[in-house]
C-alpha cells in the first residue's frame, strides 16, 4: 500500500511505493539529467568525470552515484572500461579499491582484530572459562 512522503528534493508530498524518495516530477528531471550525461559521455569518450561534471554543471558525486548504481559505464578513449575505487572514487585499473584505500582497509581490520583480541583476553568471563585465555566456539564443541 502506498504511503505519503515528502520528496527529498522539492519537499512536495507524494504517494510513495518504491524506489528513490522523489516525487514523479523530480524523478523525471533526474532521468533527463542522466540521459544528458549518458549522451555526453558517449559523444566524448575518455573524458575524466571531473571534466564531465564541470561541463554539464553536475556534481561529481552524482556522476559517481550513477557509476556505483551500474547505470553509467565509463570508457577510455581506446574503448577500455574505467573502474573507480569504491571508497575514494579514484580511477583504477582493476579490482574494487585503489592501493591506498586497500592498505587503509587492511590496517583498520588489523586494528579491529587486535582490539577484539585484547578485549577478549581482558574479559573476566573469558579468564574464568579458559583459565586466562579466550576460546572459540569450535574449541567448546570439542569438550
Amino acid at each position: 500500500m502506498p504511503e505519503l512522503r515528502n520528496c527529498k528534493r522539492c519537499n512536495k508530498v507524494f504517494s510513495y511505493i518504491a524506489g528513490p524518495p522523489l516525487c514523479p516530477a523530480c524523478q523525471k528531471e533526474d532521468e533527463k539529467i542522466f540521459e544528458d550525461v549518458s549522451l555526453y559521455i558517449r559523444e566524448h569518450p575518455g573524458l575524466p568525470l571531473t571534466v564531465v561534471a564541470k561541463e554539464l554543471d553536475i556534481s561529481y558525486d552524482k556522476l559517481m552515484k550513477y557509476v556505483r548504481e551500474g547505470r553509467l559505464q565509463i570508457r577510455a578513449a581506446n574503448g577500455q572500461m574505467i573502474n573507480f575505487c569504491e571508497k575514494c572514487g579514484k580511477e583504477i585499473e582493476q579490482g574494487r579499491f585503489c592501493s591506498e584505500c586497500e592498505g587503509g582497509i587492511s590496517k583498520d581490520l588489523e586494528a579491529s582484530k587486535r582490539s577484539l583480541r585484547d578485549k577478549l583476553a581482558a574479559s573476566p568471563e573469558t579468564k574464568q572459562a579458559q583459565g586466562g585465555g579466550y576460546h572459540f566456539l569450535a574449541d567448546v564443541k570439542k569438550k
